[in-house]
This record gives structure tokens, C-alpha cells and sequence, in this order.
């Protein structure tokens, strides 16, 4: 049941997928070590396959993968090797949806697929401060706690600054006049839906200059409906913005841009 070690002869691959197991949620498949071998590839899904480990040389992939898609499995946890210093060029990265059970209860709640408390795990934390991606999917998780907030200078990350109004225009005036930490830069798709957050939504995350292109009524705020945390707390955040007014008097060259106002025809 394990993806055969017959990949390592695929010497020039750069794109390898393979989706999709009968029974997925009762499978405990192993990625190869073998798969680590394949020097030349860029982007790699294996999703929808019950695989709930990474070899301990996964991250000689690093050095060529730009897209990771590990979806719809049977991780329990995030992997410990995923982070940017073991995959510098990564720039998509998808670990949704890594449910073995559904439960609404995380309440005595075992093996049910990735479960972290972001209290107790600076898992989530570190993929947050991946600077270099422009894709994170975590949808669909039994993540929960609140979100981190970040300050200027804590962990590396710094606040917005002139340099970055010189790169993208003064849109981001507000951001360096407010000193808005500069978390996930360069994501233009974040996916944290449907998991067991609670709390309130941080400012980075509020004021994201990228915010307007993730859909975030949709696949960031709502989490899991009717759900409780492992400390029997309903889940969801407890500042969800209602309108989107704040964010455009704080970047107003971005009204006319997501704004879409209605059309009176006499």
C-alpha cells in the first residue's frame, strides 16, 4: 500500500501527481525515501492517498521543489521537515483537508487527523513566517486556539517600510505609518477555513495589504459551525469584520479596485 520505492527511476521528472486511494480514511501510507531522489522536481501532489509520514530525507527535495500539495490525507500533525529553510524555493504549499474522522468535539479526541493547538504548537507559527510563499492552504484541520499575533522584531519579522511603498506603490502608506508587521508577504491565496480557531482575528491578518484577493469571508473566517475546542469552547473568531469599510479607509487606492458599486441607469 505504500508508494513502491520503483519512483526513484523517474530521474528527470519535474512534476509528479498521483491522487486519489479506495478507503483513503483507513489507510496509513508512507511516502519512500526513494521519492527524495528525484533531483529535478518542481512540483509535487500526492493527495487524497492516506499518507500519514514524510521520509527523514524528504528535504533533499528542497532544493528544486516550488510546489508541495500533501491534501486530503491522514497526517496527524505538520510535518516537522516542511519549513523554508528546508525548501527555499517553495512558493505553494497545501495541507488541507488532513481529516481521518469527522468529529465536531475535539473534546477526548484521538487520532482524527492533523490536530494542533496553537497554544501548545508553534507548528502553524512557522509556516506564517514562510516569507517566500505566495500559496498556504490549511482548510479543513482540527487546528485550533488563536491565531499568533506578530511584533517588529520578533521571530525576524519587521514592519512595513518605505522600501515596500517603493515596490508597490502608496498603497501601503497606512501599513508603514502604522508599523503593521509584515506576515506572508507575498500570499496571495490563504486557506484557514473550517478548522476550530477561536479568538480574535489579528491585525496582520485584518490590514493584510493581499486581504481583498483571498476571499476571506469564505476561506478564512468561518470555522467549523457548531463545533467545540479540546476546552469545550465553540469555536470561532470573536471579531469577524462585518464590512469592509475599515480596510479601505486604511488602503483607499484599493477601493476602486475591490469595491464594486452598483450601476444607476435613468
Amino acid at each position: 500500500d505504500d508508494i513502491p520505492s520503483e519512483v526513484k527511476h523517474l530521474k528527470y521528472l519535474e512534476t509528479l501527481s498521483l491522487y486519489g486511494n479506495v478507503n483513503t480514511m483507513l489507510k496509513s501510507i508512507n511516502i519512500c525515501p526513494e521519492m527524495a531522489t528525484l533531483n529535478h522536481l518542481k512540483a509535487l501532489r500526492i493527495a487524497a492517498m492516506g499518507v500519514v509520514s514524510l521520509p527523514a530525507n524528504f528535504a533533499e527535495l528542497g532544493d528544486t521543489l516550488e510546489s508541495l500539495d500533501l491534501n486530503s490525507n491522514n497526517f496527524s500533525r505538520i510535518p516537522d521537515v516542511i519549513t523554508a529553510e528546508n525548501f527555499p524555493k517553495l512558493t505553494s504549499l497545501n495541507l488541507a483537508s488532513n481529516r481521518r474522522a469527522s468529529v465536531t468535539d475535539l473534546r477526548n479526541a484521538s487520532n482524527v487527523g492533523i490536530h494542533v493547538n496553537m497554544q501548545n504548537s508553534n507548528a502553524v507559527r512557522r509556516l506564517l513566517l514562510w516569507e517566500r510563499l505566495e500559496e498556504l492552504a490549511l482548510s479543513y484541520n482540527y487546528i485550533e486556539g488563536s491565531l499568533p499575533d506578530f511584533e517588529d522584531g520578533e521571530d525576524g519579522v519587521r514592519s512595513y517600510s518605505t522600501e515596500d511603498i517603493a515596490e508597490r506603490g502608496d498603497t501601503l502608506r497606512w501599513a508603514v505609518e502604522n508599523k503593521l508587521p509584515r506576515v506572508l508577504p507575498n500570499v496571495r491565496s490563504l486557506r484557514i477555513n473550517l478548522n476550530f480557531m477561536t479568538g480574535e482575528l489579528p491585525r496582520w491578518l485584518l490590514y493584510h495589504p493581499n486581504l481583498m484577493e483571498w476571499g476571506a469571508e469564505i476561506l478564512v473566517y468561518p470555522q467549523q459551525e457548531k463545533s467545540y475546542d479540546s476546552e469545550g469552547v465553540m469555536v470561532g473568531f470573536e471579531n469577524v469584520p462585518t464590512a469592509q469599510e475599515y480596510y479601505f479607509e486604511a488602503y483607499p487606492l484599493y477601493r476602486s479596485r475591490y469595491e464594486f458599486k452598483d450601476e444607476i441607469t435613468e
